[in-house]
This record gives structure tokens, sequence and C-alpha cells, in this order.
């Protein structure tokens, strides 16, 4: 009896638990550059565009509207961008080196970590993203 509450209230902290979120993610992030999985920066259609992310603190990742706007464009789609289609997006932390953005279709963890006022995103592809954190 005593070990099936134990075990019960195990298994209640674990699934009550808030998700982590690492504090220094919090604010707004203006895109660098990307690399690929050799090292070299890739030039692609986005290279430049300086789009701003921004976690908030109780976990909502906001995109760039105009990123959201050039990846239709990339994709063919030339309508104008419906804002009620935008995805909603959370974010939260594991150990402070890992990020899980949800959305309805799914999760994606990624590695990230910090270089100064650089955050960077490393993919399992080998791929690195950099973004500098705006004031």
């Amino acid at each position: 009896m005593r070990i099936s509450i134990l075990l019960i209230l195990l298994l209640f902290s674990a699934f009550s638990q808030k998700a982590e979120r690492d504090p220094r993610l919090v604010g707004k992030w203006m895109m660098l550059f990307s690399k690929d999985a050799n090292g070299e920066i890739r030039k692609d259609e986005f290279y430049g565009k300086r789009y701003v992310e921004t976690y908030t603190k109780d976990g909502k990742l906001v995109l760039d509207p105009q990123f959201l706007r050039d990846d239709l464009k990339r994709n063919g789609i030339t309508d104008p961008l419906d804002y009620s289609l935008i995805p909603t997006l959370s974010w939260k932390t594991v150990n402070n080196e890992t990020i899980e953005i949800s959305t309805s279709e799914g999760n994606q963890q990624n590695r990230y970590g910090f270089s100064g006022d650089t955050l960077i995103f490393g993919y399992s592809n080998g791929n690195t993203r950099y973004l500098l954190r705006v004031k």
C-alpha cells in the first residue's frame, strides 16, 4: 500500500512539473546568419534579412511576420499572409542546453548555447544558426 501511494505521488509530480525555461533566452533575437555542416555561411534567400524571433517568459515563440511572408514566397505562394494561419509556437528548455519547440504538428529539439550576446542553435543535420540579442 505504501509503495503504491509513493508511486502515485511520483507520477503526479512528474506530470505536474512546470516547463523549464532558461531565462537567458527570453527576449528578442535577430538572425545574423546560418552555417552548414561544413561551417560555411549559407547565403540563401534568408541571408541578411535580420528577422527577429521573440521568446516570451510564458513560453511563447513569436516569429517575424516578414520571415513567414518570405518563406511563403520561397514555396511559390504569393497570396497575402493570412495572420490567422500563423502557427502557435511554444518553447521550453532541458538542462539549459536543449530547446524544445512545440507546434500543433509536433515537437523539435535542438541544442543551444551562448557566446556573449549571441545565441547559437545547433541542429541534428550539422547546421548552426546565430542570433544577436536585440536591446
